[in-house]
């Protein structure tokens, strides 16, 4: 149980800063918490992209990232109509996600997401690039170099 301890207050989620990019939103209640990050001049409502980070208090101690992404998967399949997802585990517990949402029926814009899912030794952390539009090949290069950033330190 001290090594559960111990590794819980060391976990850190190691992501690199993000140039002319601002907060919208950044909220932690009960061991969880979201930060929300849009270009300078956007807010959370009106966006083009979004970077956004979340950490889910115990949940690594339930579920895996492939897990988390399950249940991910059956809530966009409701709330987006068509929905594509493109779906890998690429090392360990750590899992990714693509998803193609050809018209969120909330702002009747069509959007994409890449997720990376990564377990600690208590808590699971999300990021997530979304683009409130189809997304070019520099888009997705950008988001993809961006993902592959993150890392979880023990």
């Amino acid at each position: 149980m001290l090594a559960l301890i111990a590794a819980i207050a060391m976990e850190a989620l190691m992501r690199p800063e993000l140039p002319g990019f601002v907060v919208g939103t950044d909220v932690a209640r009960n061991g969880n918490s979201i930060v929300e990050q849009i270009p300078q001049g956007e807010t959370v409502d009106k966006w083009t992209r979004m970077v956004t980070t979340q950490g889910f208090a115990g949940v690594a101690q339930r579920t895996d990232g492939n897990g988390f992404f399950q249940l991910m998967i059956n809530a966009l399949q409701r709330g987006c109509p068509g929905a594509k997802v493109a779906y890998r585990r690429p090392s360990g517990k750590t899992a990714q996600l693509r998803v193609d949402c050809p018209l969120n029926p909330s702002t009747g814009l069509p959007e994409t997401f890449f997720a990376k899912a990564m377990p600690g030794a208590s808590d699971m952390h999300i990021v997530q690039v979304a683009y409130r539009r189809v997304p070019s090949g520099a888009d997705i290069a950008w988001a993809e170099r961006y993902l592959a950033s993150v890392k979880l330190r023990p």
